[in-house]
């Protein structure tokens, strides 16, 4: 793929230590293994679906204040 059709995807972590066979991105994009690969700090172009379902699902955590 040329790297002007390449996006960066928000990909949620899977519970537990077993990768799973694909994984979905907030967006709804499926990836098998070996067809994404893991960045290390945020580069490229990012997926604005994927923002914006991680930003609406991700904001109220960091709202909420500890619990003792």
């Amino acid at each position: 793929m040329g790297e002007t059709r390449r996006v960066c995807h928000v990909v949620p972590v899977p519970p537990g230590d077993t990768v799973p066979e694909r994984l979905t991105a907030y967006c709804g994009q499926r990836f098998r293994p070996g067809q994404a690969e893991l960045l290390t700090h945020i580069t490229g172009m990012p997926c604005e679906a994927c923002l914006a379902v991680s930003a609406r699902d991700l904001a109220p955590a960091r709202l909420l204040p500890a619990l003792p």
